[in-house]
């Protein structure tokens, strides 16, 4: 019997097994191009053509079944010691855009869009490789090279739903230069661990990574759904799409080619969560983005204080610090030191789901039979309080993302379980936060 093909294994034990986290770092790392996204808007997982090589590249960037973060941060950040929730830290922020429009426009402040923008003006960057809008689908986003101020300004916002954004890295073979990066947690383990691996693609340079922060990913389903409970029938009737626009947190609007233009709040959007969750999200432990030359999310310490939002920031590496510095010396941001603890708490509530929930659900659904992936990381002490806790939790998720929470949901009006999860929303932030 002949071994297996690296392409195989990789089928075997990642995507049949429910690990793809979807991130396309096989598609983007594959030098055959045997590799590419099948029903980007459906199961969006990879699939293989016969051409593999055997280079075994798929194998060794793909997060899917494991991430060893203690050597990627010595790579990265040497004998720095990371926060137990926030990975290493240099500095922490609360900043937006100076311009009003870009900051408006952002899912927060405006951050990322605003450094982007800065580096490409002065020459530093020749573009990013970024989550934006699909050319020909306005509809949906797509993991692209963006070189010119339009472009990246037309990426601005998060896109909720299943986002392959690595496969572009595959574009990298046919540019030159040094070009900035965006990505979520999963995209930027794939990528280091890439980079770890020796994949440098000849004379390109991804400097600086940005990370976003990252609670989850959605199956394109939880748009669609979205959509049909506002009265749109389909997504190809809409003319653009925005998740976070407007007065910030912002609202998911959609705008028809007919000029209908409908929208519900973000947080009443995120009532979408459990039914059309990507499984694999469950078990990731990294909401911060721990190995990206710094970290952007929502600045929540500031929400409810009116007007347009904020980001909160976490500079990582050298990289990190002269990229954000300089865009806050050249007035492209406007920005406020804060604490570590400060940033611990505006996202308590979510560093719950991700450094204790996901620790104990590696065991639980571990137990029920799934595949899980491997860190490693040690989990943290729980109370048996907060163990029975993430069993009526999972239990939740497991039962709504089933065909029939998915098939009640459905018939649900929009707003039907928005003010319930705004609900649990808060009492979850003050619960956590008094820890």
């Amino acid at each position: 019997m002949s071994a297996k093909l690296p392409v195989e294994i990789l089928i075997e034990t990642v995507v049949e097994t429910g690990l793809c986290t979807r991130c396309g770092t096989c598609v983007g790392a594959c030098p055959a191009k045997n590799l590419g996204i099948g029903d980007p808007l459906g199961a969006c997982l990879p699939v293989a053509a016969e051409a593999c090589t055997s280079c075994g590249m798929c194998l060794d960037g793909c997060p899917g079944a494991s991430v060893d973060f203690a050597p990627l941060e010595k790579g990265l950040f040497g004998d720095a010691v990371p926060n137990r929730l926030l990975g290493v830290v240099r500095g922490a922020y609360l900043a937006h855009a100076s311009d009003a429009i870009i900051r408006r426009n952002g899912s927060s402040g405006g951050v990322v869009t605003a450094m982007l923008l800065d580096l490409v003006g002065r020459g530093e960057s020749k573009g990013a490789v970024l989550f934006a809008p699909h050319r020909e689908e306005p509809w949906r986003g797509w993991g692209r090279i963006a070189s010119s101020p339009e472009e990246i300004a037309a990426a601005a916002q998060s896109r909720y739903h299943l986002s392959p954004l690595n496969t572009a890295l595959g574009e990298m073979r046919d540019a030159k230069g040094d070009f900035a990066y965006v990505g979520i947690p999963c995209q930027i383990h794939g990528l280091r661990k890439l980079q770890a691996a020796l994949w440098r693609p000849a004379g390109i340079r991804l400097s600086p990574i940005i990370g976003i922060y990252c609670g989850n990913n959605l199956y394109y389903e939880a748009t669609r759904v979205m959509l049909k409970k506002l009265g749109v029938r389909r997504p190809e009737d809409v003319a653009a799409l925005s998740y976070r626009e407007g007065v910030w947190p912002g609202s998911f609007v959609a705008r028809t080619a007919d000029g209908v233009v409908r929208s519900i709040s973000k947080l009443d959007f995120n009532q979408v969560i459990p039914f059309y969750i990507n499984r694999r999200c469950l078990f990731c432990i990294d909401l911060a983005n721990e190995l990206a030359d710094l970290s952007v999310g929502d600045g929540w310490a500031k929400e409810g204080s009116g007007g347009d939002g904020w980001s909160v920031v976490l500079v990582r590496t050298e990289t990190g610090e002269r990229v954000f510095d300089g865009a806050v010396r050249s007035g492209v941001l406007e920005a406020e030191p804060i604490t570590v603890e400060a940033a611990e708490r505006m996202h308590s509530h979510a560093f719950d789901l991700k450094k204790t929930g996901a620790f104990l659900r590696l065991g639980l659904w571990k137990g029920w039979g799934c595949a899980v992936p491997r860190y490693d990381r040690p989990g943290p002490r729980v109370t048996a309080g907060r163990r029975f806790f993430e069993v009526v939790l999972s239990l939740q998720f497991a039962a709504a993302s089933s065909w029939v929470g998915r098939a009640v949901f459905r018939v649900l009006p929009a707003r039907a379980l928005g003010r319930l999860f705004r609900f649990l929303r808060k009492r979850w932030m003050r619960s956590t936060a008094r820890r």
